[in-house]
């Protein structure tokens, strides 16, 4: 499964552009699916500036807010809309009894 980060909100507290938020998408198969989580309390001791934050570390901030179970559910989710679009859906056709329309050219 592909994560990807949209975006981050974040608050000047205990430290200034502490993330609080992530706004996430989910994606395999062309299928996709986008969440919002409140992250875990920044960390003092541990903490990165905005500037610094990577895609892979706010994805791990996220997935642990989440936590395995809610992380395991997501993505069954996107298994799900990719099981689902790979089921044929019946196309309408024309009603064999009702004329087609015929379409007269223009003439200029």
């Amino acid at each position: 499964m592909n994560w990807s980060i949209n975006s981050l909100s974040v608050m000047n507290t205990p430290l200034p552009e502490t993330v609080v938020m992530s706004n996430f998408t989910i994606a395999e198969s062309g299928q996709s699916v986008t969440y919002s989580v409140n992250l875990l309390p920044a960390d003092a001791a541990n903490f990165t500036p905005y500037a610094d934050i990577t895609q892979a570390q706010a994805v791990q901030w996220t997935q642990d807010a989440l936590g395995a179970d809610r992380v395991a559910a997501m993505q069954a989710e996107v298994d799900a809309l990719i099981a689902q679009a790979a089921i044929p859906t019946p196309q309408p056709e024309p009603l064999p009894w009702v004329p087609a329309e015929v379409v007269e050219p223009e003439v200029a």
